[in-house]
């Protein structure tokens, strides 16, 4: 019986390993906090429809693992949209796929939402490699700066010159009444 007791445990090894070195150190970071959201920049005239509509799709060239393993995790994903340095827009990832398949019954979901007016798909994939759809999207009531929002990978406000897109951040007490909890 013993004999078998070490064969298992050899099991056990590999998987609790595979396990770490299956997310990235953020990626385990947005998957354990839930007051994650992500930061992220966009045309005024998609915000616009962001407001008016009840949901619509959004799309990114980059393969957005974190947001995927966030998503994941936590079955939605607020998200904060900046115009410049000022975060002036909100909403919730309410689905989110990665590499999606054109031909799938999916991906009709995500094309359910893409509105008329949308040229994204006339200069890039019509679903791009991160798709996701945004619901309850708004404008905030009181605009903000970008720099009042800390970053999940290190606790730290986001820098002034920030330029890149998106951020993972953690979202402010209040900003996503929507939020399922």
């Amino acid at each position: 019986m013993m004999q078998h007791l070490e064969e298992a445990k050899k099991l056990d090894k590999p998987s609790s390993k595979s396990n770490r070195t299956r997310w990235t150190g953020l990626q385990r970071k947005v998957r354990k906090h839930s007051n994650v959201a992500i930061l992220s920049k966009n045309y005024s005239n998609r915000l616009e429809e962001l407001v008016k509509r009840d949901a619509i799709t959004h799309r990114s060239g980059s393969r957005l693992a974190s947001a995927a393993a966030a998503f994941d995790a936590h079955s939605q994903l607020p998200i904060y949209y900046r115009t410049g340095d000022t975060v002036t827009h909100a909403g919730i990832i309410t689905n989110l796929i990665l590499d999606p398949d054109s031909e799938s019954r999916e991906a009709e979901k995500f094309r359910a939402h893409i509105s008329e007016d949308d040229d994204y798909g006339d200069h890039n994939e019509e679903l791009d490699t991160t798709t996701y759809i945004v619901e309850h999207g708004r404008e905030l009531e009181e605009p903000f700066e970008m720099t009042q929002l800390q970053k999940v990978s290190d606790n730290e406000p986001i820098d002034e010159d920030f330029w890149r897109s998106p951020a993972y951040v953690f979202y402010r007490e209040g900003d996503f009444p929507f939020l399922n909890k």
